[in-house]
Parts: C-alpha cells; structure tokens; sequence
C-alpha cells in the first residue's frame, strides 16, 4: 500500500529530475484555429498615468483574411481597421478616414500585426517579431510576446495573451509609457 501511495504522489507532483510537461506554441496554435472566432464582442479599458481615470469602450471585432476591423459603439462609434500595410480610422458620421502606413511608425505596424494574427490564431507567425513565452496548459494559459526589434521595444514593453483551451479572451498591452489596454473578448 505504501508503494502505491508513493507512485501516486510522485505521479501528481512529478519526479525529481523529470521536467513537467511544457506545452507548444504549434499546440496552442492548433487549439485556437480549431475555433475560428469571426466576430466577437469585446469590452476595452484603456489605463493611462496621463488619464484622471480609466477609459472603458465597446464593440465588435471582426476578423478576416484582409485584416481585423474593431467597430466601436461606446463610448462614441468609430471603426478602426487593421490592415495589411496601414490602418485606417473612420468615425461615425461619415468622417473621411484618417490614414497610418506602417512604414511611417514601426511599433504601430508590429502592435496591428500581433493583433490580427493573435485573433486568427496564428501566434507562430508572431515569432519573426516578438519572443513568445508560453504559461499554463490547454484548459488555461498565457502567452507573453516580447517585441525582437529595438524601435519596437522603445514603445512597446510587451503584449500578454490570456485563453482557455481555444478561446482567445483577454489582450493586454502594456507600453513603455506606462499606458495599458485590456481588452476582454466575449465569447
């Protein structure tokens, strides 16, 4: 009975000298588009020293093959999309769009890429510009990206990832400057 006892703790806590199983990104990867989420409702709240206090927004993101585009109904309607080489901003009444080329500003073209591709679920395609470090298992984990390139880095500290098993739910954003957005994604 004692050995019995013994393989069973050995077996929750695991063994000396034996590493804990460690998850994959490409496992990760397989879980989220396995569920391709099209459209999702999120709840955003922008944290900013620079801010009395936090700014909450919601809406609707919509991912597709052209990019993601984030439709906005509170606290004002405003569209942003995420494209492939820019990203436009359209208010509500008809306002002509407004324009960023991601050529012009570097961590606003990897911060737009790591979006769309973390809503696709296509967190491999991330490793060219971030280091990814990967917590927890398939029933609950994180990811946190860490941007390669200096003049990313100079904006950007890092983006966390947060899910369980193929559902993509929190983003958050945390820049150099002390702002952070949170988005939750409401399955």
């Amino acid at each position: 009975m004692m050995l019995v006892r013994t393989v069973l703790l050995l077996l929750a806590l695991g063994s000396p000298g034996v590493p804990a199983y460690a998850w994959s990104l490409p496992e990760l990867q397989g879980l989220l588009q396995a569920q391709p989420a099209r459209v999702l409702a999120f709840e955003e709240v922008r944290e900013s020293p620079w801010l009395a206090a936090p700014r909450t927004s919601r809406g609707t993101l919509r991912a597709s093959a052209q990019g993601l585009e984030k439709h906005v109904t509170e606290p004002r309607a405003e569209t942003w999309r995420l494209l492939g080489d820019r990203m436009e901003w359209v208010g509500a009444e008809g306002q002509p769009a407004r324009t960023l080329r991601y050529a012009e500003a570097p961590a606003v073209a990897a911060l737009a890429r790591a979006l769309r591709l973390a809503v696709a679920g296509d967190l491999g395609a991330l490793q060219s510009d971030f280091h990814i470090e990967l917590g927890g298992n398939a029933s609950l984990w994180s990811a946190r990206l860490n941007p390669r390139r200096p003049e990313v880095a100079r904006s950007l500290d890092h983006l966390e990832l947060q899910g369980a098993q193929g559902r993509l739910q929190v983003i958050i954003v945390h820049e150099r400057s002390g702002e952070r957005t949170t988005t939750r994604l409401l399955h």
